[in-house]
């Protein structure tokens, strides 16, 4: 939608979406500024935590419209093909989890992949 209104209401869905992926990332930057031993090393890293969120937001912010609808045939082309791929993966992951074949594959990635990753993902 064109307008004030329209991109009033184009923010609040954008805020909604964000929500729960940046939502989860401001919590650990809170912590890590919270434990660090000085008012200048917080402020950085919530500084590093802005600019990384809100660079990519202002970026797409800023282009204009006519160069979105040009480049929008092309994304949605893209959409439908990792749709479909995702699809075939699902399905095949599907068949593997029925099979039981997933466990054999999970024992032989565990055991290609060093010790420290394995024992990184197992500490918790």
């Amino acid at each position: 939608p064109s307008g004030l209104g329209g991109q009033a209401v184009l923010g609040l869905l954008l805020g909604a979406v964000w929500s729960p992926c940046g939502g989860p990332t401001l919590g650990a930057a809170i912590l890590l500024a919270s434990e660090s031993k000085s008012l200048a090393l917080a402020s950085l890293v919530m500084l590093a935590y802005g600019l990384g969120a809100g660079v990519p937001l202002a970026a797409l912010g800023f282009l204009s419209r006519e160069t979105l609808m040009r480049v929008r045939g092309n994304l949605l082309g893209f959409g439908k093909a990792m749709k479909a791929a995702m699809g075939a993966l699902l399905i095949v992951l599907g068949a593997l989890m029925l099979s039981g074949a997933d466990k054999v594959l999970e024992g032989k990635l565990v055991a290609a992949s060093p010790a420290w990753l394995t024992e990184l993902t197992t500490r918790y």
